[in-house]
């Protein structure tokens, strides 16, 4: 009977500490996609500074994720489930104690991370669009400087073509 007991509080502690992990990774989630917000903020300002800012703190927040969903992981691979969203759904049945804090928290974090997907994507045709802007322009400031160059090899300036020729005084 004691051994049934330890092996239930193992358990519990085991679900309880799974919890704990996949809250955190649900604030991690909820932040990630603040950044996002941020960034799709300054990609239509054209804020290039900020951006710069925002790119290490993205890295972060994404190699923080990127830890979580491991021991996400680990933790439903020991329980030999699925590391994906159908071993999570699985836990969540086979925890009915735990069911409806973690279901809360679990759905929250799938909303979350559908919701970062999309913005990711938004910002992706954000910047995109912003590199086409950046190629036209470029483009037109590439036909429009001579060939040859604006000055001649002695490092004088190379007349316009069909700029009259200076006047002698």
């Amino acid at each position: 009977m004691l051994h049934l007991e330890s092996q239930e509080s193992e358990v519990v502690a085991s679900a309880t500490a799974f919890l704990a992990v996949l809250q955190t990774e649900r604030d991690a989630l909820n932040e990630f996609v603040g950044l996002l917000r941020a960034e799709q903020e300054m990609l239509i300002r054209g804020d290039a500074d900020g951006l710069i800012g925002l790119a290490n703190e993205k890295t972060e927040k994404m190699d923080v994720l990127a830890l979580m969903g491991k021991q996400r992981s680990r933790h439903l691979a020991a329980q030999n489930l699925a590391c994906n969203a159908e071993g999570m759904e699985a836990w969540l049945e086979r925890n009915p104690g735990f069911a409806a804090r973690a279901n809360k928290i679990w759905r929250e974090f799938v909303a979350q991370a559908e919701n970062a997907r999309e913005l990711n994507q938004n910002n992706g045709l954000l910047i995109e669009g912003r590199l086409q802007q950046n190629r036209l322009k470029l483009a037109v400031l590439q036909t429009s400087v001579p060939s040859e160059g604006v000055y001649r090899s002695d490092g004088q300036l190379r007349p316009l073509r069909g700029a009259r020729p200076p006047i002698a005084i």
